[in-house]
């Protein structure tokens, strides 16, 4: 047997080892997506945990769109986490930031607000789903006081935030908290801001 059929064989036995996905799975059974093999390989197909969750219909992502921010101006959004219960879960956020020249990003916890801003449309990433988010996005919250600071970043010419990968840039939010999410422009910019998140509802 070639060594990529003994890699096979050994991914199958394993796949079939396990409890295959349900929609509520038992226990602390192992919930696993079974997906055809490749057909020219015959190798199962994988995909990762936050692929898993859009297909799942518990993906969501506001938009920002673009717009211009003056040199010193900040844009401000508040992102209110609820008490996390059985259906609604821990958001896991990740977010995007695309600007023209130098911005500043921040992520404030615990900020204080004298008005809560506009809420704002949230949309689910699988157009097929009708799962809504637990977490609510206000837009231009009037802030008495930013919070506990928890992360920056900064924003160059043409470039966007983050990470080379999903765990160096997400965030598991906190339940029945409020966070601040702060954009300071540096230079007159073009901005579009995205928050990308998904909440598990163990599907």
């Amino acid at each position: 047997m070639t060594l990529i059929g003994t890699i096979r064989d050994g991914i199958t036995g394993l796949l079939a080892s396990v409890e295959a996905r349900t929609t509520t799975p038992t226990g602390n059974a192992l919930n696993v997506q079974i997906w055809p093999g490749d057909p020219i390989s015959n190798m199962p197909v994988v995909i990762d945990a936050a692929h898993h969750h859009l297909h799942e219909g518990e993906t969501h992502q506001y938009t920002y769109a673009p717009a211009a921010l003056a040199n010193g101006n900040n844009l401000d959004h508040r992102f209110v986490v609820p008490t996390l219960t059985a259906t609604t879960r821990t958001p896991h956020l990740v977010i995007e930031l695309d600007s023209t020249g130098e911005s500043w990003l921040y992520l404030y916890e615990t900020p204080t607000t004298s008005a809560n801003g506009t809420l704002q449309t949230v949309y689910n990433k699988n157009r097929n789903s009708a799962t809504t988010p637990g977490s609510t996005v206000y837009l231009t919250p009037t802030v008495t006081a930013v919070g506990t600071l928890i992360s920056a970043w900064i924003v160059g010419s043409g470039e966007k935030s983050g990470g080379s990968t999903r765990e160096s840039i997400e965030w598991d939010l906190k339940s029945n908290t409020t966070y601040l999410i702060r954009v300071t422009a540096k230079n007159a910019n073009n901005i579009s801001l995205r928050f990308i998140w998904y909440e598990d509802l163990g599907t």
